[in-house]
């Protein structure tokens, strides 16, 4: 099943279920056991909103949904799956999208392996999907081919950062632009690209997915202070325990000295509940929360800025929706 936010666009859900069973069809049988655990995560009721941009902005550009955006949006989705999958493993995580993760199921090295694949995967995808627009290899070269190692060099400047407590606004920034906004970028460029074109819009487009995807990463750090996780779909206060500091407590972190202490304390002893609350109360009582919460309204004014590149249409309007169907709260 596709995600209950996409209910009120017939059109889209059932073009995401199109992106599914591509992604289902078209991999490599592997092993009985690790094709039913891709089965079980492509099932799962998450809201594929890299693959549904795409797909909005392909629409919005071309009129309709075509074959080639559908292997762009199977391409995006299988990546980002590829990455939850090696995130899963390195944050020792239980669940995901309600089901048992695969490290937890087989083992890390069947996971890690089983997430490389994914990765090689999205990369046949995405060659499908070029090779539907009739693209010549020159043209190839217009499509964001470092982006796989963009995200690999957020994820790396994050495990790098850990338990940093000189980390700074302006590195984490660029962290989360490389491990979350720019496939955010990417989905959105796939979408409007269109052959023979000027790059402006697709350029735009891709602008307006990377400004979502650092406002949707900033609202994601905020959720994990929500301690019972409901809205993050995993452990509240993850990320202090896991040595990972986002905008909340660093913005907090230029009020309060002492939290510097805390942080050091915590490298030490990562499993100290106790003082993960003490830090918890800091940033609480700071106006950390209220700060991350003007930088990613500043995000989603930029997004929206870069949508007045695209005349009014019906579909400009869902695009508007989705953002402040994300940004709401």
């Amino acid at each position: 099943m596709v995600h209950q936010i996409w209910d009120a666009d017939l059109e889209m859900k059932l073009a995401l279920e199109k992106v599914k069973a591509i992604i289902l069809t078209e991999q490599l049988h592997l092993h009985p056991a690790i094709d039913k655990k891709i089965h079980e995560y492509v099932q799962a009721p998450g809201k594929y909103l890299r693959a549904g941009l795409c797909l909005h902005f392909a629409r919005l550009v071309d009129g309709a949904i075509s074959p080639a955006k559908l292997y762009f949006a199977a391409h995006i989705e299988t990546l980002h799956l590829a990455t939850l999958m090696h995130d899963d493993v390195i944050d020792g995580a239980e669940k995901r999208r309600g089901i048992l993760v695969a490290h937890q199921t087989f083992s890390n090295r069947i996971a890690i392996y089983t997430g490389d694949y994914l990765l090689a995967f999205s990369g046949r995808l995405l060659v499908k999907g070029l090779e539907e627009l009739g693209l010549q290899e020159k043209d190839k070269e217009k499509v964001n081919d470092r982006l796989l190692e963009y995200l690999l060099r957020g994820e790396l400047a994050q495990l790098m950062n850990q338990y940093n407590t000189d980390m700074t606004l302006k590195a984490y920034l660029k962290q989360i632009q490389g491990k979350t906004a720019l496939l955010f970028g990417l989905a959105c460029q796939l979408g409007a690209y269109q052959k023979d074109q000027p790059a402006g819009k697709y350029r735009a487009a891709f602008r307006f997915g990377r400004s979502l995807g650092m406002g949707f990463q900033i609202r994601d750090d905020r959720i994990d202070y929500q301690k019972d996780g409901r809205n993050s779909g995993k452990p509240g206060l993850q990320d202090i325990a896991n040595g990972i500091y986002t905008a909340p407590l660093l913005f907090a972190l230029q009020e309060d000295s002492s939290l510097r202490t805390d942080l050091l304390l915590l490298a030490q002893e990562p499993e100290n509940t106790d003082l993960i609350q003490l830090i918890y109360q800091k940033v609480l009582v700071s106006s950390g929360f209220e700060k991350a919460a003007q930088l990613m309204k500043a995000y989603e004014k930029k997004a929206q800025k870069e949508l007045e590149h695209f005349p009014p249409s019906t579909n400009r309007t869902h695009l508007e929706g989705i953002l402040e169907t994300i940004f709401k709260g």
